[in-house]
């Protein structure tokens, strides 16, 4: 028996508002955030391997910027043997909700990479397709209800002509989704809905923990275009971004900035350009 999540897509309510339970509130605070940087990223690995396990249908991920979700998770798709268009599809940017439906539809046995998409989770259809497709059952059946052009009843699709491009009114997905945010748990999540339907994890670690972290990996990272940089040069990296540069440290500015030290060579603008651009 296969069983049918059916969504109903309506306008939403501009004013509907989500108000976290007490006991979601207690696992925040109690759960995720005694987990130091490195433990973190280290369950972040492990949770990708059981999605791609098919353990669960999704992956929310969520937490502040320049943390290395993204880089971890392409990481792990890349040694579980997937790559962007063979295995999982990644969309980047925030989608319509019948955008989000002929997504599903079109990789709807694979994986699919939400990254940099918050905006879908602001709307109401969105969220409604994304919880029917993250739903606990193996296969999940979708249904798009609006009017909209170039959609059609099944029945009425042939799936032998090339040149009918017409999408399904309902389809049965039996993929997966990994969903990467830069929201907070308790935004991202607010009435508890998401963290039912699959693995979720929070991201966030202090200013200090990601320094030691970059401190540790610093080696490790790979510049663009065949540049160099030797030990002693990107530790000066560190130093200066630790010292001088504006905002909060992150791996993102740590690899713009060992690029931009790689390219300039030996010169003394090296801190003054680090301060102002990277």
């Amino acid at each position: 028996d296969v069983g049918g999540v059916q969504v109903k897509i309506t306008n939403g309510f501009s004013k509907e508002e989500y108000r976290p339970s007490k006991q979601i509130e207690a696992l925040e605070t109690e759960g995720l955030e005694q987990l130091s940087y490195e433990e973190q990223v280290h369950d972040l690995s492990v949770l990708l391997k059981l999605l791609v396990r098919g353990v669960s249908n999704a992956l929310w991920v969520a937490g502040r910027g320049g943390t290395g979700k993204s880089h971890t998770i392409e990481r792990g798709l890349a040694e579980a043997g997937l790559r962007d268009g063979a295995g999982y599809f990644k969309n980047s940017g925030s989608s319509s909700a019948i955008g989000i439906y002929k997504l599903l539809f079109k990789y709807q046995n694979d994986i699919i990479l939400f990254d940099d998409s918050d905006g879908s989770l602001a709307d109401q259809d969105s969220r409604n397709l994304l919880k029917a497709a993250t739903d606990t059952k193996s296969v999940r059946k979708l249904v798009w209800n609006k009017d909209s052009k170039n959609m059609a009843d099944p029945d009425e699709i042939d799936p032998e002509d090339e040149t009918d491009t017409r999408i399904p009114k309902y389809f049965e997905f039996k993929g997966k989704i990994i969903f990467i945010s830069n929201l907070p748990i308790n935004k991202l999540d607010p009435d508890g809905a998401l963290r039912t339907r699959g693995l979720m994890i929070d991201i966030n670690p202090s200013d200090e923990e990601i320094l030691n972290f970059i401190k540790k990996i610093v080696d490790s990272i790979t510049l663009k275009d065949n540049l160099e940089l030797d030990h002693d040069s990107r530790l000066e990296v560190i130093d200066i971004l630790t010292k001088n540069t504006r905002g909060r440290p992150d791996l993102r500015k740590l690899e713009r900035a060992l690029n931009i030290r790689a390219g300039l060579g030996n010169t003394s603008d090296v801190e003054r350009m680090l301060r102002l651009y990277a």
